[in-house]
């Protein structure tokens, strides 16, 4: 079912898209890949490479960027009509902490959200959740923090479709410029409290924030919708987020690896045991100390816990293309053919792209860092993303739209 389908039987209304235009063509008008040769890889550089199927060609363009980029693990997996033709596990030996293997899971960033859509599409269809229901009176959190803070009376507006298409009205690119997602320790110590912020106090706390635009009118790429969206889930199934989305989205599609990253401490098994990170910052989660950490561990003012829907969730590529097997990689719905997909996960010591193309092939792309060597190409990571679609469907037009968000 697609989401025009979904909006005709009444169920939810088709989803706003944030269109892009793809990399710049050659060879007239026809995308040419840059050509990827072990050559240029250093043979002191060793990138083992494991896992099922062979194509020389898409080990050659992650062996690449890996080497250029310094990325210590990377996954590649590749399905064709639904059924997995490549997938491998990359490990630059010189850097990596640990190997990385078909089962190592990573941290999604924003590709959790994907996930939350899959399932808030099983809720809706079972009509366990009205997307046109109030979102902060479904939830029951309707005073704000600090107490007496003035409301927009718009805010109480808000649905729960609104921000599964994010257009809650909070526009984080417009003055003030925004996102309690990287506020945390900030929120935590205006609350004066002594470890990190509940996500109930966090949700308290945004509501006095002022809206952009009015609810369901523009989009505006929101993280704490997806947070909210997160508490909606549980609300409505009586689990967490994360349970929920194990047993109904993962558990069907014969995934168990679906699992909630935590910010700190001991990694989940099969987990990729570090993420790259050179810079640091104050914990949002220990907010009374003034010791620096990494900001893949607090340090960027973000507790995964606290963040939830919106970015907490580590899979492996596998277990992604099993997804988009079985749900739109954006939006809620399901595949549409012919259709072109894609979505961006981004933060640090993450960064992930799963892709649905026209022709029928799905891929998903995770790396544990996001800190690349920009003074060679300020755009790697896309320019990677750019070579291994265009391999994957040669058919594509490279001046065309598709349909993206991060």
């Amino acid at each position: 079912m697609t989401l025009r389908s979904m909006a005709a039987a009444g169920v939810l209304l088709g989803m706003v898209a944030a269109l892009i235009s793809c990399s710049a063509s050659s060879g007239g008008g026809r995308y040419v890949p840059a050509a990827a040769s072990f050559a240029e890889i250093p043979k002191e550089a060793k990138i083992t490479i494991e896992g099922p199927g062979r194509n020389p060609t898409l080990d050659r363009f992650v062996a690449r960027f890996m080497v250029a980029q310094q990325v210590p693990n990377a996954q590649l997996a590749v399905s064709d009509a639904g059924g997995t033709t490549f997938s491998h596990a990359y490990t630059y030996r010189a850097i990596a902490k640990s190997t990385t293997t078909t089962a190592t899971i990573m941290r999604l960033a924003s590709n959790t959200k994907a996930w939350v859509d899959g399932a808030l599409y099983v809720l809706i269809r079972a009509h366990k959740v009205d997307p046109k229901a109030k979102v902060f009176a479904y939830l029951g959190i309707t005073k704000p923090l600090p107490k007496g803070a003035k409301v927009d009376k718009r805010v109480y507006d808000i649905t729960i479709e609104d921000m599964i298409l994010h257009e809650s009205g909070w526009d984080d690119s417009k003055p003030p410029y925004y996102d309690p997602t990287f506020k945390m320790r900030q929120i935590a110590l205006s609350l004066h409290l002594d470890k990190e912020v509940g996500q109930v106090d966090y949700v308290r706390y945004q509501l006095h924030e002022p809206l952009q635009e009015p609810p369901g009118t523009t989009y505006a790429y929101c993280n704490f919708c997806y947070t909210v969206l997160g508490m909606v889930i549980a609300k409505a199934s009586g689990l967490s987020y994360s349970d929920y989305i194990a047993k109904n989205v993962a558990g069907p599609l014969g995934v168990k690896n679906v699992l909630p990253s935590p910010t700190v401490g001991k990694r989940r098994p099969d987990e990729v045991a570090r993420y790259y990170s050179a810079y640091r910052g104050l914990s949002a989660v220990y907010v009374r100390s003034k010791d620096l950490y990494a900001y893949p561990y607090g340090g960027d003012d973000m507790a995964l816990e606290v963040a939830g829907g919106a970015a907490a969730l580590a899979t492996s590529a596998d277990s992604m293309l099993k997804f988009m097997n079985r749900y739109l990689i954006w939006g809620v719905g399901t595949p549409e053919p012919g259709a072109d997909w894609a979505r961006e996960g981004s933060m640090p010591g993450t960064n992930t792209w799963a892709e649905q193309l026209p022709n029928g092939k799905n891929y998903a792309f995770l790396v544990n860092t996001r800190q690349y060597v920009y003074g060679k190409n300020p755009n790697a990571f896309l320019t990677l993303q750019s070579d291994i679609e265009h391999y994957l469907d040669p058919g594509l037009d490279p001046t065309r739209a598709r349909r993206y968000v991060e």
